[in-house]
């Protein structure tokens, strides 16, 4: 059953009405159980038989031991990223600042902030790179989608509209 879009685009063609969409193919019960059996099978290939404790169910066990091997492998990843990241950009730095002193003279503190610059970048990259790790590892091995807990989470503050009088009571 094909059902018409309720929102109508205009400003393209007189002719052009709306839009039809096909109705999403919701996932079968049998591709949900065979990604549980591949979840399964790849927890038992590297945990081997997982362990009951007390009070917690092997699924938990499962959910605990993925988590710190995708804590581990994550810190893998980001250690070994980081010097290949650096040294690449410090090369790059190099060779920006050497093609800038032919023509000109470079103070120290552009050299220190154009180097600075460089490590965030290397920084960044290679906390991407485990993040990805992280997710992947924990997608495998438990079926779920989970976010690094070292992911960089920030977000600009919305800037907020201040009226005339608001700021005369504050005392600008």
């Amino acid at each position: 059953m094909i059902k018409k879009f309720p929102m109508k685009i205009t400003g393209y063609s007189k002719k052009f009405k709306s839009i039809k969409l096909k109705p999403q193919k919701s996932p079968s019960v049998f591709s949900v159980s065979q990604k549980q059996a591949t979840v399964e099978s790849a927890q038992r290939k590297v945990f081997g038989e997982l362990p009951e404790f007390m009070g917690m169910s092997t699924k938990a066990t499962g959910e605990l031991a993925a988590e710190s091997l995708a804590l581990r492998t994550a810190n893998k990843k980001f250690f070994k990223a980081l010097p290949k990241e650096l040294g690449r950009s410090r090369v790059r730095t190099a060779r920006g600042i050497k093609s800038i002193r032919q023509s000109k003279k470079v103070s120290k503190p552009a050299v220190f902030k154009a180097k600075q610059k460089g490590a965030m970048k290397a920084y960044t990259t290679a906390n991407k790179k485990s993040d990805t790790v992280f997710e992947r590892t924990i997608q495998k091995f438990t079926g779920k989608e989970k976010a690094s807990p070292f992911k960089i989470r920030s977000k600009a503050a919305p800037k907020k509209f201040v009226s005339k009088e608001q700021k005369k009571t504050w005392g600008f």
